[in-house]
Order: C-alpha cells, then structure tokens, then sequence
C-alpha cells in the first residue's frame, strides 16, 4: 500500500521564493559575478550623472536656457574672442585744429619780422635821394627772398625736425593728443617726416581743404604725405 506522503499530492507544496528587492542580498546559492552587487540608491544616482538626461535636468553640454549653441554672440552679451575695434587714426577733427595750430606757430613770427623789415628798409629809403629808389627796390626784393627761404626753414623745423626729435609730435601734436607713426607701428625717420612735409605742397592746396577730402575718404584717414611716407596719425597714449 503506497504511502500518502509520499504521493505528489501528499508533498508539502514548495512555494517559489520571492525575487530580492532593491538592497537585499541575492537568492541563497545564487552565485554573485564579479562588480555585481545590490541595486541601490547609491548605484542609481551613479548611473543618473553618466551622461544621461534626468527628468527636470538638461543635458550635459548644453545651456539650460534656449539651448545656446557656444560660438555664436547672444543677446545682451559680448561674443567672446572678439573686441570693439579702437581706430586709432580717426582723429581727422584734432588733426586739422594742429594743423591750424602749427601754421600760426610758423606765421606769427615770420609776419612780425617781416613787418620789422619792411621797416626798416622804409627808414632806410627816406635817407636816400630821389635816384636812390633802384636801391631800395633791391633791398626790398633780397629781404623778400630772404624771408621765403626762412619760411621754408623754420616750416621744415616744425613740421619735420622737431617730430623726428620728439617722438613725433610737433609742438601742436604734444597739445592735441596726435602722434605720427609708421604704418608699421614705429618711430618715423628725419627723411620720412621730410617727405610728409613736401607734400604739404599738395595736401595743403585751398587751405588745406585737397587734404582734408584725401582723409576723410582714406581707410586709415592718411593724406597724401602720409601714404607716400608710410606714416599715420594717431591718438598719442
């Protein structure tokens, strides 16, 4: 006579065990592999920062705002890698004040000797007699010669000379603020500041007015002396 207990019927039902939770240890003989371990908080917010966009998060590598794309300028801020360009040379205004500065340093004096000539060859006519006119016509005409030749001197020095001397500025240039430098950034020579000056001849034509429009339609607002003698004027520092 078989056994109740031992009919299939008869076995104490085996329940399944239930599969292990979040933070439990893995079924009993179930064996562990390598860098396998519990499911838990702390593995969950490892693998929540690799990368991966969280619910409420942005992704990685962008803005959290509109998604800015780096490289292009957005509104209310500087593009970075770029600077407002400073031109130094766009001092046209301050230029033509020197200019007018520098010439009465020139003319001034050059009309008080002159005046002081002229007077002296009157007094010096009103001793001769009736036949002594040829000579104080030469006299007029030699101070006459002398004085144009003193004016291209004493122009030459203020212009050219005295720039060469002192760091290139002249006189009016040091009270306005104006530098005079080569295209290349450095100290012009005597011969460069020269040639600059003999083309006054050009740029200085209806009062200065022929290189005044050379300037103002220019890149670098240089006027004819200047882009012979590869020279700018710019701010002084």
């Amino acid at each position: 006579m078989t056994n109740p207990e031992d009919t299939p019927d008869a076995q104490p039902s085996r329940q399944s065990q239930p599969a292990p939770q979040y933070g439990q240890q893995p079924y009993q003989g179930q064996q562990q592999y390598p860098g396998q371990g519990a499911y838990s908080q702390s593995n969950h917010q490892a693998y929540a920062g690799q990368g991966y966009p969280q619910a409420g998060y942005p992704a990685q590598g962008y803005a959290q705002q509109g998604f800015q794309q780096p490289g292009y300028p957005q509104p209310g801020y500087p593009q970075q890698g770029y600077a407002a360009v400073d031109d130094r040379t766009a001092v046209v205004g301050a230029r033509v004040g020197q200019y007018i500065v520098d010439g009465l340093l020139v003319a001034v004096p050059l009309i008080v000797l002159w005046i002081a000539i002229i007077g002296l060859i009157g007094a010096a006519a009103s001793d001769y007699s009736s036949d002594g006119g040829a000579m104080v016509g030469s006299m007029f005409m030699g101070a006459l010669g002398l004085m144009s030749l003193l004016s291209l001197v004493v122009h030459w020095l203020v212009f050219a000379w005295w720039p060469s001397r002192h760091g290139g500025q002249t006189l009016a240039m040091r009270w306005f603020k104006l530098r005079i430098i080569t295209e290349d950034g450095g100290q012009p020579t005597l011969g460069a500041l020269t040639v600059r000056w003999l083309l006054l001849v050009v740029d200085g034509l209806l009062g200065g007015l022929v290189g005044l429009i050379i300037m103002l339609n220019s890149a670098r607002h240089q006027r004819l002396g200047d882009s012979v003698a590869k020279t700018l004027v710019v701010r002084a520092d």
